[in-house]
């Protein structure tokens, strides 16, 4: 008798961080995630009026994109990484900046 182990896949979470979609693919899925959950979570805190905690997730959401960034600069492997990292940064940027904006709507 054959015993063959079995194949686990792994999680798709694990997958996406590893590298297995591509980097495009990640680093959008990966702000959009976190974008979301500022979305939600500024909104509830500007509809309560606690404005601390919607600094503090306003500063964590532009952390995270500088992180990402600097993940996308270290895995970036074309040509010009400037020219890609900053027409990336730009619309961080704008995506942050509108983000923001929708919260501030529940005033």
């Amino acid at each position: 008798m054959s015993h063959r182990p079995e194949l686990q896949q792994p999680s798709p979470f694990r997958r996406l961080v590893s590298g297995h979609y591509g980097l495009a693919l990640t680093y959008w899925i990966l702000y959009l995630i976190v974008a979301g959950i500022f979305f939600v979570a500024g909104s509830a805190a500007v509809a309560d009026g606690n404005w601390s905690s919607y600094t503090l997730m306003l500063g964590a959401t532009l952390t995270w994109t500088f992180i990402l960034l600097f993940g996308i600069q270290r895995a970036y492997k074309g040509e010009d990484p400037g020219k890609a990292l900053g027409r990336i940064a730009i619309l961080f940027l704008l995506l942050n900046m509108t983000n923001a904006l929708a919260t501030l709507s529940f005033i």
